[in-house]
């Protein structure tokens, strides 16, 4: 079970007794008056604390941890690997290397999301720092919950120079074909050179313009409406490439509904029924699950899943597979996936990713649901 960071006060009290032996019974007693004031302040602290040792292997953490960032302290006290458990895939790189400078540096810290028990991430910064206490080495966290919109509503400036590196690559190519064309040449190769480049950049541009988009207008909206936009956009598609798309969607997501932005929920679910619609050959099958799961504390999630029975994704790719530009396909800007994950962050959700190459790919959204009376079928 969870238990106080008092040793915070307490390890003073012990270098205390360590340099004045016949103090021992003073200064315990001046421990117990502080250790129950340092338990108040523990608990009501925005923050949760805990305590590890080099192996990241939890042994306290303070008892506000489930208030705050919706895990339980049972599933962290003692598991080294609650980490990976608990840490998006794409997330996990981020900590990884900031463990590295704490090992050279004595402290660290990162933003990156954790897992709730209900399946939903959260926002947080993370910060670490080693000290000796009690002779030994160990390690002491701090993590504190963030507002999920203020971290996504922004485009990562690293993600805008990447964007301007190719756009920019573009328009070299556009002042090389501009100067032979000036030449005086007829319609030939560079003119068709030319205007290929043009509508690329159009469509990068576009493109990005769609991915950095925030949400214009928020309602309560039903889940099986967005569903059935996003299947009739895409069911031709399919239709004509001769890859089946079958849909199960379970009855219960007709009494739930989620609060966000239409046009973006339906945006999200459409690139992944397009991603995988590329990935799977004629033949194939993609299916379409979605369904609501409620939970122990009264909450419930909406769950839906894309799998295909496609080429799937290598191993070493999985952790890149959400960052913009990132693709492996020819002629691929590599935004539709980032683009929905995106999406889906704005809405408090999570898109989680497994894949076996060779034997398919399964994409699923998170997503909070809010009851409603209303039921449709599909």
């Amino acid at each position: 079970m969870a238990k106080p960071l008092t040793k915070l006060a307490l390890d003073i009290q012990e270098e205390k007794i360590a340099s004045r032996p016949d103090a021992r019974e003073e200064t315990l007693s001046e421990a117990t008056a502080v250790q129950q004031p340092a338990n108040d302040l523990a608990q009501s602290l925005p923050c949760v604390l805990y305590e590890c040792n080099n192996r990241l292997e939890i042994s306290e953490v303070s008892a506000n941890v489930f208030d705050l960032i919706g895990v339980w302290p049972k599933d962290l006290i003692g598991d080294r690997h609650h980490w990976e458990q608990r840490i998006p895939r794409e997330d996990l790189k981020i900590v990884s290397d900031k463990l590295v400078d704490l090992d050279t540096a004595g402290s660290a810290s990162a933003i990156h999301r954790i897992i709730r028990e209900s399946g939903l991430p959260i926002w947080v910064a993370h910060s670490w720092r080693k000290i000796t206490a009690r002779g030994v080495e160990i390690t002491r966290g701090c993590i504190v919950p963030m507002e999920n919109e203020r971290r996504v509503q922004g485009v990562d400036p690293g993600v805008i120079s990447r964007f301007v590196h190719k756009l920019g690559n573009q328009f070299q190519l556009l002042n090389l074909i501009i100067n032979s064309v000036r030449k005086g040449l007829p319609d030939s190769r560079e003119t068709e050179i030319l205007q290929q480049a043009v509508e690329k950049s159009i469509e990068l541009a576009r493109a990005f313009a769609d991915f950095s988009q925030a949400s214009t207008w928020m309602s309560i909206v039903d889940l099986t409406e967005i569903l059935r936009a996003a299947y009739v956009t895409k069911r031709s598609l399919f239709i004509q490439k001769g890859v089946s798309l079958d849909e199960r969607v379970s009855a219960s997501l007709g009494a739930a509904s989620v609060y966000g932005d239409p046009f973006l929920l339906e945006v999200a679910v459409s690139n992944l029924l397009q991603n995988a619609l590329e990935a799977t050959d004629a033949g194939g099958k993609v299916e379409l699950h979605a369904d609501v799961e409620s939970l122990q504390n009264s909450c419930s999630v909406a769950k839906l899943c894309v799998i295909d029975s496609g080429c799937g994704i290598a191993e070493n790719s999985l952790e890149n597979v959400f960052t913009p530009f990132f693709t492996s396909k020819k002629d691929h800007e590599g935004l539709g996936l980032s683009m929905a994950a995106r999406f889906i962050e704005l809405h408090n959700g999570i898109l989680k990713m497994t894949s076996a190459e060779g034997k398919g790919t399964k994409v699923e959204i998170i997503l909070p649901a809010v009851h409603s009376v209303r039921h449709r079928d599909f």
